[in-house]
């Protein structure tokens, strides 16, 4: 017997989207805890041109993310600690560890 094809909605694929998300994804995360994240991807180019970055986020506290509430959030946090972590390596002279 032939199994049943799965449906799309049980992988979270969209007829009309794919893979991307129904909604339009956060422009920031609601909570003032994460504006530092926030402010530091706002200000990603002027950093790195300035060779700043690094110090500002190696300075950064540890931030919890407990507050996080939905998916949308958890998505926007993921884009920014992407940027962040990307530009944090390749950002200098040399890629960093």
């Amino acid at each position: 017997m032939i199994p049943a094809i799965p449906l799309l909605a049980d992988y979270g694929i969209s007829p009309e989207f794919g893979f991307l998300p129904l909604e339009l994804p956060l422009e920031l995360l609601p909570d003032p805890y994460y504006n530092r994240w926030e402010t530091i991807v706002a200000n990603l180019q002027a950093l790195l041109l300035s060779k700043r970055l690094r110090g500002v986020i190696t300075q950064l506290p540890v931030h919890s993310t407990s507050r996080l509430q939905h998916p949308a959030e958890w998505r926007r946090a993921y884009v920014l600690l992407s940027f962040m972590t990307h530009a944090y390596i390749w950002g200098g002279d040399k890629p960093e560890e």
